[in-house]
């Protein structure tokens, strides 16, 4: 025998069922209106029964509008901003799903039925595909089908967290949902019946009527209307936010390392969680590189006597020395690499490629350029480079650059040395030749002058170093995280990819081999069956 609670039967109701459901639920509640109100207006309270019903309403209007807003809502709205390891590429996909979003806040998109919601997501992943694939007859389908259905498992994921926090939300099925719209379709008539008892009930009872077109129908419609936008713009976000990650290949098979990209909008808690596994996977690398006697020797020196000293030095090569620091302002492990100066006679011709790459690979790269060499080509070919290659590669954020100006001592008058030198408003003659030599470099080298940190690195006229040089370093680690972010990420995936080509050839030789075997076990018998005849 079938299991009769397994069957959903609709719900069908007649005409005259219909009236008198709505009888039963409209005469006492209309009769227990008008009898109160003339029960109040014989004892002349009805005017403050209304004023006091009305401050109600009221006080209740403002708390609900000012509940739904902010960042302490009761239904905390998705930030709609790029999270923040986004590369410049996804930034400006990022465009795109602000557009939506946009949209959402000015109420140009209003959505009524599931057809609208599901074309409005494929309309959403469609732009997202062809910003990405734009070459792609088809860019939507231009996807590996295992990423795909990751992809929709994780935005699936990320709406049943959202929508979680919904009121007996753990409580509604799918039977329920479609149950609900079956009868609300049924109810139609009746709530037609209702719309006119609240156009006309203004005439038997005016005093209430106003009020409820004024306050009561103006919250209910507005927590409706808050509600259905909040779904609407976490639903843009989500879809576009797990879009971005399919297209722009930075979605993973695997969850491994699904903590460097938190669900956005990410908490600061989060940030760090990610990083801190960044760097598990790769520390920081801050990159020190510059023309021969530009000072690169002498800025680690004074950079390793400044922190804390070196625990290890890293075996080297002979393009660049790296040493070990286990800490900067608490912020970790960190690698610093002293690069060897291009543009040398005795150096090999590919040493300023060999320094382009590191600068690729570096978080942070400091450019050490001499004030009295005016010779700055070397530098300003390498960074253009350097800018180029972030030019094309918008998938990957270009490290942090500043400029350490050594060598200022020697500026004119040379034989002045009476620091600390105010370079903002210089006042002295070799202030002036600081500032002079800060302005030229800056515009030589395309690079802002608060990016520029003049320095003297002679061992007993060591300047600027912790009061200027360091603070900056250190303001500019954050960036440096968000570069090892994306870097971590792209390793990641390259790991992933040669894990999932090594499984599949394993999978294929097994299953050649259990083929194989098969073949030649029916090949035996039949070679058996044929000497035995």
């Amino acid at each position: 025998m079938a299991d009769l609670r397994s069957v959903n039967v609709p719900i069908r109701l007649g005409r005259w069922r219909l009236l008198l459901l709505l009888a039963c639920f409209a005469v006492p509640v209309l009769g227990f209106g008008i009898v109160g109100a003339l029960w109040l207006y014989e004892r002349s309270w009805l005017g403050w029964a209304s004023a006091v019903l009305v401050l109600g309403q009221t006080l209740a209007l403002f708390f609900v509008r000012r509940g739904l807003r902010g960042e302490q809502a009761v239904l905390p709205p998705p930030s709609g901003q790029p999270p923040p390891e986004a590369s410049p590429r996804e930034e400006a996909a990022w465009g795109l799903v602000q557009e939506y979003q946009a949209r959402v806040d000015q109420n140009e998109l209003v959505l009524s039925s599931s057809e609208q919601v599901l074309a409005l997501g494929q309309e959403i992943v469609g732009r997202v595909a062809a910003f990405y694939r734009p070459d792609e007859k088809d860019p939507l389908l231009a996807v590996p089908v295992p990423l795909l259905l990751r992809a929709i498992e994780e935005t699936a994921r990320d709406l049943a967290e959202v929508t979680a926090s919904l009121p007996f939300a753990h409580r509604i099925t799918i039977s329920t949902i479609m149950r609900g719209y079956d009868f609300s379709q049924q109810l139609q008539p009746a709530y037609d019946l209702y719309r006119l008892y609240q156009m006309l009930s203004p005439l038997l009872n005016p005093q209430s009527g106003v009020l409820r077109l004024l306050v009561t129908d103006r919250l209910f419609d507005l927590t409706k209307a808050t509600v259905s936008q909040w779904l609407l713009r976490w639903y843009v976000d989500r879809v576009g936010y797990h879009a971005i990650s399919l297209y722009s290949g930075k979605l993973l098979l695997t969850r491994r390392g699904e903590n460097l990209t938190p669900l956005q909008p990410a908490t600061a808690a989060e940030l760090a969680q990610a990083e801190t596994e960044a760097e598990a996977i790769e520390p920081l690398h801050v990159l020190i590189l510059g023309q021969v006697k530009a000072g690169k020797s002498s800025l680690v020196n004074a950079l390793l006597g400044t922190m804390c000293a070196a625990t290890d030095s890293v075996p080297t090569t002979t393009q660049v020395t790296p040493y070990v620091l286990e800490q900067i302002a608490g912020e970790g492990r960190i690698v610093l690499q002293d690069m060897g100066g291009y543009e040398d006679p005795s150096a090999p011709p590919e040493r300023k490629v060999q320094a382009l790459e590191a600068a690729i690979r570096a978080d942070v790269v400091i450019l050490v350029a001499s004030a009295v060499n005016a010779a700055r080509a070397p530098d300003r070919q390498l960074l253009e480079e350097f800018r180029a290659h972030f030019a094309v590669h918008l998938e990957l954020r270009p490290p942090p650059v500043f400029v350490a100006l050594s060598h200022i001592d020697l500026l004119r008058p040379p034989l002045e040395w009476s620091p600390p030198y105010n370079v903002a408003t210089p006042d002295t003659p070799k202030a002036h030749s600081i500032r002079g030599a800060l302005d030229a470099v800056a515009a030589d080298l395309q690079v802002a002058p608060e990016r520029i940190v003049p320095l003297c690195l002679l061992p007993e006229r060591i300047y600027n170093v912790e009061d200027a040089l360091l603070p900056l370093l250190i303001q500019l680690i954050p960036e440096a995280k968000r570069v090892l972010l994306l870097r971590s990420m792209k390793t990641l995936r390259e790991q992933e990819q040669w894990e999932l080509l090594w499984q599949q050839a394993r999978a294929t030789g097994r299953f050649l081999w259990t083929i194989g075997g098969e073949v030649m076990h029916k090949a035996g018998e039949r070679v058996r069956g044929f000497t035995q005849r």
